[in-house]
């Protein structure tokens, strides 16, 4: 476990002998890095966002299931504050020893199996799946609607449930449909990363070290990045999301071009000026006109 990174404990969720939780919450970017003493099991219910686990980034949508085991440390994080761009995150939580239970008490069923991939000492690392048909989405509304209505019987269905749960995980791990802790795994991901923290930080002089130090990846595998899956280079991409950004500005606003410069980070207005005729073949002001003349035709037409 990195160092401080804050500990979760078990003890503050399981009550009454019962060693399984299961909860739904929306995440908030006040969240804490953490680790915990237990298992756990996160699925993407709705929304999507940023996970931050073991060193990694990875983008996250509705869909995405990780397992968890003890000791790694992580953070979902929505991808804005607004309201209406919730991250909400379904989480199954179980300790160590009802993986031992499983497996001991079912030898005629599975106790030979062993489980190939999840189960006592064979998980190691964090494990990301991705539902085909909502078969994960399905069985954590089964599940949490068993948690809260806690009707008798209630402990033992929801081991059941878990049970099956675990199964469909490692029938999908047999038939290798995975994204695991190893690095070629996250590499598609990484890009929505580097257009998340460009577009979230234009009005800043963003350097391609910046970049680096944040996804955690060196700048010539960086611009290797970038280059092959936008054809551009770091600069090149940058310049392209400031003029995007003033182009949207200028159509959405009414901030003169000199302040919409200031809110993409350039201060040089002949640079400003420059880079936006490049890219886009007018002025500032000239696109502004053009853009004023398409939205009264549209309304004319309308």
């Amino acid at each position: 476990m990195k160092k401080n990174v804050q500990l979760t404990k078990g003890e503050l969720f399981f009550n009454s002998g019962l060693s399984i939780f299961i909860n739904r919450v929306s995440e908030r970017f006040d969240l804490r890095e953490h680790a915990h003493d237990f298992v756990e099991i996160c699925y993407v219910w709705e929304g999507s966002g940023f996970h931050y686990i073991d060193d990694k980034v990875l983008r996250v949508t509705k869909g995405d299931l990780f397992l968890i085991p003890i000791g790694i440390s992580h953070v979902f994080r929505p991808s804005s504050s607004a309201a209406d761009n919730q991250l909400i995150v379904g989480n199954c939580i179980f300790e160590q020893s009802i993986l031992h239970a499983i497996v001991e008490t079912m030898p005629n069923t599975i106790g030979s199996y062993r489980y190939a991939h999840i189960g006592l000492e064979q998980t190691q690392g964090w494990i990301k799946f991705r539902e085909h048909t909502n078969e994960f989405g399905s069985l954590f509304d089964r599940m949490l609607q068993e948690y809260r209505q806690a009707k008798q019987g209630f402990q033992t269905m929801l081991f059941a449930m878990l049970l099956e749960l675990l199964l469909v995980l490692e029938r999908r791990l047999d038939n290798s449909s995975l994204y695991s802790s190893d690095e070629t795994s996250v590499r598609d991901d990484r890009l929505d990363v580097i257009l998340h923290y460009i577009r979230t930080q234009l009005h800043e002089p963003i350097t391609l070290r910046d970049v680096s130090r944040h996804i955690k990846l060196g700048e010539r595998q960086l611009q290797r990045l970038i280059r092959t899956s936008t054809g551009f280079t770091f600069t090149g991409l940058l310049h392209k999301e400031r003029m995007e950004r003033s182009c949207s500005l200028l159509k959405e606003t009414t901030y003169t071009a000199a302040q919409i410069a200031q809110l993409v980070g350039i201060h040089d207005m002949k640079h400003f000026h420059r880079l936006f005729k490049k890219l886009t073949g007018m002025t500032p002001i000239g696109f502004r006109k053009a853009a004023a003349s398409a939205n009264l035709k549209r309304s004319y037409s309308s």
